[in-house]
């Protein structure tokens, strides 16, 4: 299979089941997702949405909602998460190459009510498959250093935590993807999934 085939796949939209059971439906965005991902945004509470953006953040301003939303492709992609029947946002999650790098940075959020249920989990294994398929090999993240939750979801998904040499207020998040050698292959990962065309 090839590199753009497996994207073309792994950002279809792809139906994943949380612990609890809980169907939700996780996909690429799109520039039409525009009113909605800025409705996620102002309904997140004020500590996630400082906990997302690092500081203090009411809604996204027009050019980096404009941004966001056509971020969609292999090095620039953000997914989306939402339930059956529903159309609001629940979850995201960014991912973002450096040119001629097999670094990425990363950085997701959940809604308020969606948290403690596996969904950041869910979020954080794709974009790290996603890297993994891109032929990246580390992951990173910038994270406050009061972020209990965010520090406990990477500690759990494998990622180091190490103090930033740029902001005594951030802690970076960083795993190698070439030391995973447990589980399916990525795009057999994504092959699996119920997969339902956009």
């Amino acid at each position: 299979m090839s590199d753009a085939s497996r994207f073309e796949r792994s950002t279809r939209l792809n139906v994943l089941r949380l612990p609890g059971g809980q169907a939700v439906m996780v996909r690429a965005i799109s520039p039409q997702d525009a009113d909605c991902l800025q409705a996620y945004i102002r309904n997140l509470s004020a500590p996630a949405r400082r906990n997302r953006f690092l500081g203090a953040v009411s809604e996204l301003a027009p050019r980096e909602l404009n941004r966001l939303t056509h971020m969609n492709g292999p090095q620039e992609l953000v997914v989306f998460a939402r339930t059956g029947g529903e159309t609001a946002m629940i979850g995201e999650a960014v991912q973002v190459i450096a040119p001629e790098s097999r670094r990425c940075e990363i950085a997701l959020s959940v809604a308020d009510a969606w948290q403690r249920k596996g969904l950041g989990t869910i979020l954080l294994s794709h974009m790290k498959c996603r890297a993994r398929m891109s032929g990246v090999r580390h992951v990173i993240g910038e994270i406050l250093r009061t972020n209990e939750a965010m520090r406990g979801l990477a500690h759990k998904a494998g990622f180091a935590i190490r103090s930033s040499l740029t902001d005594a207020w951030l802690v970076e998040v960083v795993t190698d993807l070439s030391s995973l050698r447990t589980g399916l292959p990525c795009h057999e990962q994504f092959s699996q999934a119920e997969l339902i065309a956009a």
